[in-house]
């Protein structure tokens, strides 16, 4: 099993969620639903390791991720409102998670360069995060978390601020980049979003239901 996830609590606050056991084949996309509080996003960031969670085990392809650090874990993840660096050019943002794993600057540039032309974003490695639109910003963003080829892709509300046509235009990009062998957990209050793409369905009760 690529993905092994064992009585998982995590805390923030007055909330506990949990405990979650789930288990997704390589290659799988889960679509995650949930009502606002029931943890989807808290659930994403204990995976990543941007939390830590209060009780049971992480394991992704092999790997006991429970208490690594984020940047020690094969996992990456995509915010709701993107993230972007507003001070470093898109090229930079790109790269910014290769640095960060100490890859060379001829290896940054060659990932970035491979990217910007799988994603349709060659004309954009210049440009500053703020100048783009929305599905620029997407696409950008898109293009950092998957530069350092993690296993596994997190993805909080990632079309919700698109309009209705970008949303259907990232889908097919969100399926292409599952195509590649990513596994990748989709939080959505979007059914319409995920479909023909999901292989696998979650629903998150309400918190007092945990």
């Amino acid at each position: 099993m690529f993905l092994e996830i064992r009585d998982l609590v995590c805390k923030a606050g007055d909330f506990s969620l949990g405990p979650v056991d789930i288990s997704l084949e390589r290659g799988a996309y889960l679509a995650l639903f949930g009502p606002s509080g029931s943890g989807k996003s808290l659930f994403l960031e204990t995976i990543a390791g941007i939390r830590k969670s209060n009780r049971g085990y992480v394991t992704v392809d092999g790997m006991e991720c429970t208490k690594l650090p984020p940047q020690k874990r094969p996992v990456a993840m995509l915010f709701q409102d993107y993230a972007l660096f507003p001070h470093m050019k898109v090229s930079d943002n790109i790269a910014f998670s290769l640095r960060m794993k100490g890859k060379g600057r001829e290896e940054q540039e060659r990932r970035v360069m491979e990217l910007s032309r799988y994603l349709s974003i060659e004309d954009l490695l210049e440009r500053d995060p703020d100048s783009l639109s929305g599905g620029e910003r997407q696409r950008v963003a898109l293009a950092r978390a998957i530069a350092s080829e993690p296993r596994l892709l997190l993805l909080d509300e990632p079309l919700s601020a698109l309009d209705q046509e970008l949303r259907e235009d990232a889908s097919e990009l969100l399926k292409k980049i599952n195509l590649l062998g990513i596994t990748i957990i989709h939080v959505t209050h979007n059914k319409a979003e995920i479909e023909g793409i999901a292989t696998q369905t979650l629903n998150f009760p309400p918190p007092s239901q945990f």
